[in-house]
C-alpha cells in the first residue's frame, strides 16, 4: 500500500517523534547525544527552522519545530539519514535505526498549541518526578529557565513572551506551568482532532493538501489582521475567540471543508462552528462590528497580505 502524504507547507507547526526500530537505544552515551543535537542545530540552520522545544530520551526524540520553507520532510530525510551513518559507522553495526517513519502531528493554531506543546515535551523524560525536570541534561526545559545560557538551539520568545513582560517572571510562570498539576492527558486528542476530523483516513489529495493550506494562512493573516491598531484589544480569550470566529467565517466562505472539518482545525464541535458564523453573519448585516472586521469579513483571499510579508510579521 501506499504511503499517505505529510501535510507540508509553509509556515507549518509540528510536533515530531522519532523511535528506534523494535524499542532499541538511540543514544547510547552522551557522545551520542552531543552528536545529534549538532546535527540539529546544522540542519536549523541549512533549512532554516524554527526550534521550540526538544527532548532526547534512549528510545525516542521529540521535537517542536517550525518551517517557514515548508520542507519538513526533506528535514527529517538529512537528520535521520546523517545520524545512522554515524550510529552505524560508531558501532560497526548494520540495518535500520529507527522504527519506519517519524510521527508527525500537525499543530494548525500556533497560539493555541505552543505553550501546550512545550509542557507535554518537557515533561516527558521523568513523567510525575517534576522535580527531576531541570537537571535533565537533554532537553530544552533548562534552556527555558535560564540555566543554559550557552545555548542558542531553541527559541524560547515565543512561549515566554506569554507569560509576562520580564524575563525572570516569564521563566518563573513557565516553571510553575510545566511542574505544577496539569498532566497534559488530553493533548494527543487535541492534536489528532485536528487533522483527523478535517480530512478522513486515507490518502491526501491535491485538493485536501490546497484546502488545508488555505485554511492555514486565513487563519494566519485574520490573527496579524486583528492584531493590527485599528481593532480595539479586549482580554485574551475575547480576542482568541474573534480570530477563531472571523477565521472560521473565512475558511467556509474560501474553501470547500465541512463544518465538521473546520471544527476539527479549530478545536470545537460542528454545531459551535455553526453558531459563531451565524452570529457574525446577523453583526454583519446590521453593522454591528468594528470596521476593520467588517473588512476582513469581506476580504477575498488573494487580497491577504503576500507570504513574504506574512513571514516578516509572524
Amino acid at each position: 500500500m501506499a504511503r499517505s502524504l505529510r501535510y507540508q507547507f509553509e509556515g507549518a507547526l509540528y510536533h515530531l517523534v522519532v523511535r528506534g526500530n523494535a524499542r532499541q537505544r538511540l543514544f547510547r552515551d552522551d557522545r551520542d547525544r552531543r552528536h545529534y543535537l549538532e546535527l540539529l542545530h546544522r540542519y536549523r540552520n541549512q533549512f532554516g527552522l524554527r526550534i521550540y522545544a526538544y527532548v532526547l530520551m534512549n528510545c525516542r526524540v521529540q521535537l517542536l519545530l517550525e518551517t517557514p520553507k515548508g520542507n519538513v520532510s526533506k528535514l527529517m530525510q538529512c537528520l535521520g539519514t546523517s545520524y545512522a551513518s554515524y550510529f552505524n559507522r560508531r558501532y560497526r553495526r548494520n540495518g535500520g535505526l529507527f522504527d519506519g517513519r517519524y510521527r508527525s502531528y500537525l499543530l494548525l493554531d500556533k497560539n493555541n498549541f505552543l505553550l501546550e506543546s512545550t509542557r507535554y515535551i518537557h515533561r516527558a523524560p521523568h513523567g510525575s518526578r517534576l522535580n527531576k525536570q531541570r537537571n535533565y541534561r537533554w532537553s530544552s526545559y533548562r534552556g527555558y529557565l535560564g540555566l543554559n545560557r550557552d545555548s542558542n538551539l531553541v527559541d524560547t520568545g515565543p512561549v515566554l513572551s506569554q507569560l509576562g513582560d520580564q524575563i525572570r517572571e516569564q521563566q518563573r510562570r513557565y516553571r510553575e506551568f510545566v511542574e505544577g498539576n496539569g498532566t497534559g492527558k488530553s493533548y494527543h486528542a487535541m492534536v489528532r482532532s485536528q487533522v483527523s476530523a478535517a480530512f478522513p483516513p486515507g490518502h491526501l489529495d491535491h485538493q485536501q493538501s490546497t484546502s488545508l493550506k488555505k485554511a492555514h494562512e486565513i487563519l494566519r493573516n485574520v490573527r496579524l489582521s486583528l492584531e493590527s491598531k485599528d481593532v480595539p484589544r479586549p482580554g485574551m480569550e475575547k480576542r482568541r475567540a474573534l480570530v477563531h470566529h472571523v477565521a472560521m467565517y473565512l475558511i467556509r466562505k474560501q474553501t470547500p471543508l465541512s463544518l465538521n472539518a473546520i471544527g476539527g482545525l479549530l478545536g470545537v464541535k460542528a454545531p459551535a462552528v455553526a453558531l459563531a458564523i451565524g452570529r457574525l453573519e446577523k453583526l454583519l448585516m446590521v453593522g454591528e462590528l468594528p470596521g476593520a472586521v467588517r473588512s476582513l469579513l469581506q476580504t477575498d483571499y488573494i487580497s491577504f497580505p503576500d507570504k513574504r510579508r506574512l513571514r516578516a510579521l509572524s
